[in-house]
């Protein structure tokens, strides 16, 4: 099986790709506002040898983040799997942070992990996670907070908690949206790519 992750909502793109047998890739490039022209042809590039036939699934990262760079890559991940007739995995930017510090520090986060990350007009997407045997379990909902009510939330969780702070190298989380999409695989999970919509910080937006 072939499985492939895309993650645009940072400022840079990132790939990553795995048999699941041993070969593993990813790569991140600072495409900035070159995204919607560059991103094509470096995905055709870094799927070689392989063809898109050979994809099992496609992972995408689909906020919260950057809108434009967020929404061109939940719509090409959409419409590569449309086409391909495959599962298309949404995985929170915030979960693939979470999954990214749990391998980082697995003692530390071996419990609860509550991920914040910079939105505008000094607000924070937010979100908290307890780390089960079956993977990330969301037990606080991605919202956007005040710092204040965020901090508030944080003082009346019931259990420790350890803090993550997301910085703008979201797309070298692409591993943890391949590894998440992957247990999602393995637990029999099958979704739609109509299913996956880009979240801003609100709630999902149509495309």
């Amino acid at each position: 099986m072939l499985g492939l992750a895309i993650h645009t909502s940072g400022p840079d793109l990132g790939l990553a790709l795995s048999n699941f047998d041993g070969e593993t890739r990813h790569q991140t490039w600072p495409l900035g506002r070159d995204l919607s022209t560059q991103l094509h042809r470096i995905l055709m590039e870094f799927i070689a040898p392989y063809s898109w036939t050979d994809c099992s699934f496609l992972a995408v990262a689909q906020g919260p983040g950057g809108f434009t760079g967020t929404r061109i890559g939940v719509v090409t991940a959409r419409t590569l799997a449309q086409q391909l007739k495959i599962p298309l995995f949404g995985v929170s930017s915030l979960a693939a942070a979470a999954q990214q510090a749990i391998d980082k520090s697995p003692a530390e986060s071996s419990s609860n992990v509550a991920v914040e990350m910079q939105a505008r007009r000094e607000q924070l997407f937010t979100a908290i996670y307890n780390v089960t045997t079956n993977g990330l379990e969301l037990v606080h909902p991605d919202q956007v907070l005040a710092a204040e009510a965020w901090e508030q939330v944080l003082t009346q969780y019931p259990q420790p908690v350890y803090r993550v702070v997301a910085g703008d190298d979201l797309a070298a989380t692409v591993v943890q949206v391949l590894a998440l999409a992957h247990g999602r695989w393995l637990r029999g999970d099958r979704p739609d790519w109509s299913s996956v919509m880009p979240y801003y910080g609100q709630h999902p937006v149509d495309l």
